[in-house]
């Protein structure tokens, strides 16, 4: 295989140098989770195994705690709550989202916020970004230091929200999202999630740290927002993330052997085992999504 040099951006490229994310990893299983369904099914079966001492940390640009994983459920609320209430550390990181008076999604976020938080997890709306900017990300990342060969991430294009469980015929998620007529009551939703073993999960973990531990103040992006969401007593000022013991790989070593060739779930491209890191995930100097 060709120098991943060539076609994934060095760090010098990337131009961030206030991280210590590689630029890339190697020895990495990377299965791609075609459409809602797959990755939903998916994430269920993993999160299900997780007990004591474990980690459920995930970063949504848009989440609605009543939306079903599987058709019969769980909904997100009741699988990550249930972790919760087995000893598993939940965080997450919501956007804390623009006005659904402009289509966006305040209240459903909020929604997530407070009722995994009523559980016992820790949620930050996050409203650290540039005014009108955003945050894109949609990653999960599963930790357990009794046993890391468990360890995991997905990351993709799918938030854990209405409308995305659709799967390949296209019939659309019965928990739909308002869109244009054209789309019809269940809008189609194509994406894909990918399933991530390797180096790469403690990259992810360190993206999700840093978001999570980003020194900005919530009240620069928007004062008033800010003075809202701490009347509802959302969480808004995280404590910083315990430091992990696990040290990131270096840019193009491997930590492990174990991950051999790549599988596949559904018509998806084949995937290199070399997986390219988000830019740091706190950064200021953007406005917009990114880590997509």
């Amino acid at each position: 295989m060709d120098d991943p040099a060539r076609w994934l951006l060095t760090a010098e490229e990337r131009g961030n140098p206030g991280t210590p994310l590689p630029a890339w990893t190697e020895g990495n299983l990377v299965r791609p989770l075609v459409h809602g369904v797959a990755y939903f099914d998916r994430l269920v079966e993993v999160v299900e195994q997780l007990g004591e001492g474990d980690r459920l940390w995930f970063t949504d640009w848009r989440g609605d705690p009543d939306q079903k994983l599987r058709p019969g459920g769980p909904t997100v609320d009741e699988l990550f709550s249930a972790a919760s209430h087995r000893g598993v550390d939940v965080r997450g990181l919501v956007w804390r989202s623009h006005t659904d008076a402009l289509s966006y999604s305040k209240q459903e976020n909020r929604s997530l916020d407070r009722e995994i938080e009523e559980d016992g997890g820790k949620v930050v709306l996050d409203q650290r970004v540039r005014r009108v900017g955003s945050h894109h990300q949609k990653i999960v990342v599963i930790r357990c230091p009794a046993d890391p060969s468990r360890d995991v991430a997905f990351a993709g294009g799918i938030d854990l929200c209405h409308s995305r469980r659709d799967d390949g015929d296209h019939g659309g998620d019965p928990q739909a999202v308002n869109m244009a007529s054209g789309y019809g009551p269940t809008p189609p939703w194509h994406d894909v999630q990918a399933e991530i073993r390797g180096p790469a999960v403690a990259v992810l973990e360190t993206a999700f740290r840093e978001r999570w531990d980003d020194p900005t103040s919530p009240v620069q992006g928007n004062p008033i927002a800010y003075v809202v969401d701490r009347f509802r007593h959302a969480r808004l000022d995280p404590s910083p993330c315990r430091r992990s013991s696990r040290h990131l790989p270096r840019p193009g070593r491997t930590s492990s052997r174990r991950c051999g060739r790549i599988r596949r779930s559904g018509p998806a491209t084949t995937s290199p085992r070399r997986a390219s890191v988000p830019s740091r995930a706190g950064t200021r100097r953007r406005s917009g999504g990114h880590g997509d």
